[in-house]
């Protein structure tokens, strides 16, 4: 465990390191949603401006190295494993690697502009908008992650069955519980972000 978390730190740090350096790129990247909406992002601490650059870098630089720690975590878990469970594991880090970070840039290229325009104009009627920066990139940062995540769900599930780790008989027991907890789940998203789904 010790050696694979010492990988997936160098990793991280490395790619974060790279990426701060030109960060004022990905920042403008990130800000174009916004554009139309003809705000400008503030900030209410001296220290922001330099964490939020490092926020930016340390997350574009975890979803750049998003396949070395997914392969590190199929390296620890790969003993208990039999080799038919192995060689499935393996065969399918590429996919949920390609499926995470394309639900990611699904969720910001086709639905983050229709939730920002929903999020703001809805309270532009008795509020003046001024924005964070950090909480803006908080925000996106987020949004992409939850919409990753839901990308890959389906996949994960096909993945389990084939470990035989749940089943359709399984599944349809437990069929309330997952509905009460996706509930919750979205009900938490929205509170938090304030999004209606």
């Amino acid at each position: 465990l010790r050696k694979r978390l010492i990988i997936v730190i160098i990793a991280i740090a490395a790619a974060t390191g790279v990426i701060y350096e030109k960060a004022h790129y990905l920042i403008k990247f990130l800000m174009l949603p916004l554009a139309k909406f003809k705000l400008e992002l503030v900030y209410f601490s001296l220290t922001e401006g330099f964490m939020t650059r490092m926020e930016i870098s340390l997350l574009a630089g975890t979803i750049i190295v998003s396949p070395v720690i997914l392969y590190e975590l199929a390296a620890f878990v790969n003993p208990g494993l039999s080799k038919s469970e192995r060689a499935l594991v393996y065969k399918n880090l590429f996919f949920i690697a390609i499926l995470l970070i394309a639900g990611m840039a699904f969720g910001y290229i086709l639905v983050l502009s229709y939730a920002l325009s929903f999020l703001i104009s809805y309270g532009q009627n008795y509020m003046n908008p001024l924005l964070s920066g950090s909480t803006y990139f908080n925000f996106i940062g987020i949004f992409c992650f939850f919409t990753g995540i839901v990308f890959l769900i389906p996949y994960m599930i096909i993945l389990f069955g084939k470990l035989s780790l749940i089943n359709s008989k399984r599944l349809r027991k437990c069929r309330k519980y997952i509905i009460i907890a996706i509930l919750t789940l979205e009900g938490l998203f929205i509170s938090n972000a304030g999004l209606i789904i």
